[in-house]
């Protein structure tokens, strides 16, 4: 850790490969992690003045019968070659190189918002996973119990996580898990996959007091003949444009389009289905994936708006889509 002036420091992880030149490492202020950009956040005023305003599809809202399709996915074995399959919200099933991976898994109901789709998959099936990516602690992201589940199932896995997020997870296992944690712009290597750690527009909190002080982040997926890039949570911004410069065109890219309204107060951290299509496009992205939509109730528009949205936008860009059932394998 570098220390520069008072109460600013530099974090990364010194065993990793930095993939941007002159990077020092994570920006904090008084041990609390900053976005690249602007650190945008909301106070409590922000946040009454939201809960206290008219939504203007209130009534479609509450009106609305809708769930995602389902496809039930009965055992792992059904998943042949590179493949994604959509567990809801940002949770993802893939395979790489043979290898196994599980994203931001989270099976069940999370604390104050009640899940609305339905799992496709027993959790019971997911042995033999050799990877478990963490974008951020958010509870619709990071949740214990689901991770709990994981590590005492997989106990040879490797959780590749941001800083201080890995420290989290450590408590929740039996100590059997390799835990890697990065800074933005670094990569792990284990022979065929890398996975590298990028930058994101958002922030962390689980308590009352912790507010940034774990990373958030995106990944980049690497196998031999394919790429896979995973924007967890973010807001846009020029980050995804850096992406491409850094990694190249991503053969898949799976980005958020959901818990979009009010724009005023969901645009900070929280890309619409307009800008997640944006995003794909400034990454040169060969098959667009949504996620963060349809499974919990986080914000303004009905849980159906998301993905009808950017369905028409995709037709009308011309841009190459697939929005799966839940369970299905969509083969990269």
């Amino acid at each position: 850790m570098k220390k520069i002036r008072k109460n600013i420091d530099y974090r990364h992880n010194k065993d990793l490969v930095t993939i941007k030149s002159r990077w020092s490492g994570n920006r904090t202020f008084r041990g609390r992690f900053l976005n690249n950009e602007r650190n945008l956040s909301h106070g409590i005023g922000s946040i009454l003045k939201w809960r206290l305003s008219a939504n203007p599809q209130r009534v479609e809202k509450r009106n609305e019968k809708w769930n995602p399709p389902v496809r039930m996915l009965h055992s792992l074995g059904e998943v042949s070659g590179d493949a994604l399959v959509w567990l809801g919200h940002s949770s993802f099933f893939m395979q790489l190189d043979g290898k196994r991976f599980l994203l931001d898994p989270v099976f069940e109901s999370i604390p104050f918002v009640r899940r609305e789709s339905r799992l496709p998959v027993d959790p019971g099936i997911f042995t033999g996973i050799d990877y478990l990516l963490i974008s951020h602690d958010h509870y619709d992201h990071l949740d214990k119990k689901s991770v709990k589940r994981v590590l005492a199932m997989n106990p040879d896995i490797t959780v590749v996580c941001g800083i201080g997020v890995g420290e989290l997870i450590a408590q929740w296992g039996d100590g059997s898990a390799n835990i890697v944690e990065a800074g933005w712009y670094q990569r792990y290597d284990a022979d065929p996959i890398s996975i590298t750690f990028l930058p994101a527009k958002h922030w962390s909190k689980r308590g009352a007091n912790d507010g940034g002080s774990r990373l958030w982040g995106s990944f980049w997926i690497s196998g031999s003949r394919r790429s896979v890039y995973y924007s967890g949570d973010t807001g846009y911004g020029r980050h995804f444009r850096e992406v491409r410069s850094l990694c190249g065109q991503p053969d898949v890219a799976v980005i958020g389009i959901g818990a979009y309204k009010p724009r005023w107060f969901m645009q900070r951290n929280h890309i619409s289905p307009y800008e997640a299509l944006d995003a794909s496009a400034e990454l040169g992205a060969g098959l667009t994936v949504p996620m963060h939509y349809g499974t919990f109730d986080l914000s303004d528009e009905p849980l159906s708006d998301p993905p009808r949205v950017f369905a028409r936008e995709a037709g009308m860009r011309d841009i190459p889509v697939a929005i799966p059932k839940l369970g299905e394998i969509v083969r990269l």
